[in-house]
């Protein structure tokens, strides 16, 4: 349950209607004290107080209105801003950066203070009275004078929204956005090395004594596991539990996503609980998946190679963050993939993607696109080797089967002598240099 409400938790903050209908029913509650305070306090009639609103009925209706409508036709503007920003980062990024400008706090702050200020407004309006009604002549001085001042600060907004909308679309930006979203997930999810800590691993037998495999019953992509849940699940019934998917897969319905043991001990309860504890959700989100940081990244690099862009400098700057990731990845521990009990016994194993999957993963689609361009694959492969020489020598194999691979496919596209030349010489230097590496580590 609770990581069912994380995850929705998640979808919430980062949505585009969550903190401006929180703005907005600040606005009607703003509205509600302020009329209050008039009505209690009279202060329509102090004329002492200088800085409250000193005109009459017909003059409060005008603020007002004028609020309120001016009010309404930014918010529309804003509104198509945003829709085109998400446009344009759909067309010329990836689609994959939608959830990141949705939830961009400083356009839902802008959206929900324009709502906001437009309902104050019109709930304030219509307590205004003249003279020669009925009930009497009323003028909300204070509420008058707040909207005022929500309209001054409404107006800093929009300044502000101008310089943060055309500076969201930026590529630059968008990637450093992407980066630090996953930056900050290696961090939480990946321990420190210190030291040299033992790191426990599946038992051997697992792969062959036969288990019993609980189903899916829905389909899409795996977001979040609940380790706590299925820790305590094997430890009442005496369980071993594997999650076999890793985060981020596409699960089909009746696809198997854990295997049991001992299999006889497989009922209902225990197949309801463990399909509880993973969250499925219809697409990937950064949550718990790294290796979604990293597809975003890939993806806006393919999009700036692709023909109808023609942007390699975008899909460079890409392969430099990917670098950047890649090092801070291979220098943090892995996390433990096996949980025991306090006697040791093994209970829940969670499998995640290993370093080389990431690497491949990453970089084949970004060779497979860029083998033509010598200087995009130059690149890359000279990010390679700034990789290789700042990862543990046991990374060295990966970045050195992936320099293999793009010079290969370089080797078969370029077909000038000097480009295959630079290729095979930054290649060769990568090969050199964990070679390096590895001997003085073996030494």
């Amino acid at each position: 349950m609770a990581a069912r409400f994380n995850a929705w938790w998640f979808e919430i903050k980062s949505s585009l209607w969550f903190l401006p209908a929180l703005l907005t029913l600040s606005g009607f509650v703003l509205s509600l004290l302020t009329v209050w305070i008039d009505q209690t306090l009279l202060l329509d009639e102090r004329v002492e107080v200088s800085w409250l609103f000193g005109g009459g009925s017909e003059g409060a209706r005008g603020v007002l209105e004028s609020i309120a409508s001016t009010m309404i036709t930014v918010t529309a503007l804003v509104f198509s801003i945003t829709v085109v920003a998400l446009q344009l980062a759909s067309s010329q990024l990836s689609p994959r950066v939608l959830r990141a400008f949705m939830g961009d706090r400083g356009n839902q702050t802008v959206l929900g203070f324009f709502i906001g200020t437009f309902t104050y407004a019109l709930l304030v309006l219509r307590t205004v009275r003249s003279p020669l009604e009925d009930s009497g002549g009323f003028v909300p001085s204070l509420s008058v004078t707040v909207a005022i001042i929500l309209a001054l600060v409404s107006v800093a907004l929009l300044i502000f929204f101008v310089h943060h909308a055309a500076n969201a679309m930026r590529a630059s930006v968008v990637i450093d956005r992407a980066v630090g979203t996953t930056r900050d997930l290696i961090n939480n999810l990946f321990p420190e090395e210190i030291g040299e800590a033992a790191r426990s691993s599946p038992p051997a037998w697992m792969e062959t004594r036969p288990a019993a495999r609980v189903r899916s019953k829905a389909s899409g992509f795996l977001q979040v596991i609940n380790g706590d849940s299925l820790f305590h699940l094997a430890e009442r019934h005496s369980l071993i539990i594997r999650v076999d998917p890793w985060i981020g897969d596409y699960i089909l319905p009746g696809e198997a996503v854990a295997s049991v043991w001992p299999q006889e001990v497989l009922d209902d309860e225990v197949v309801d609980a463990v399909r509880s504890a993973l969250v499925v959700g219809p697409e990937r989100t950064l949550q718990a998946d790294v290796a979604f940081g990293f597809q975003q990244l890939s993806d806006i690099a393919i999009k700036a190679l692709s023909p109808g862009i023609n942007d390699p400098t975008t899909a460079e700057i890409c392969i430099d963050r990917l670098g950047e990731l890649f090092v801070r990845l291979a220098n943090r521990g892995k996390p433990d993939e096996v949980r025991s009990s306090e006697d040791g016994s093994v209970r829940v194993v969670l499998q995640g993607p290993p370093f080389a999957a990431l690497v491949h993963r990453t970089l084949d689609p970004i060779r497979h696109y860029g083998e033509g361009d010598p200087n995009v694959t130059a690149h890359l492969l000279g990010v390679l080797g700034r990789v290789a020489a700042l990862v543990p020598a046991e990374q060295c194999a990966t970045i050195t089967m992936q320099a293999s691979r793009i010079r290969a496919s370089a080797m078969a596209r370029l077909t000038f002598p000097e480009d295959q030349e630079r290729i095979a010489s930054a290649a060769a230097w990568i090969e050199d240099s964990c070679a390096g590496q590895t001997g003085e580590d073996g030494a």
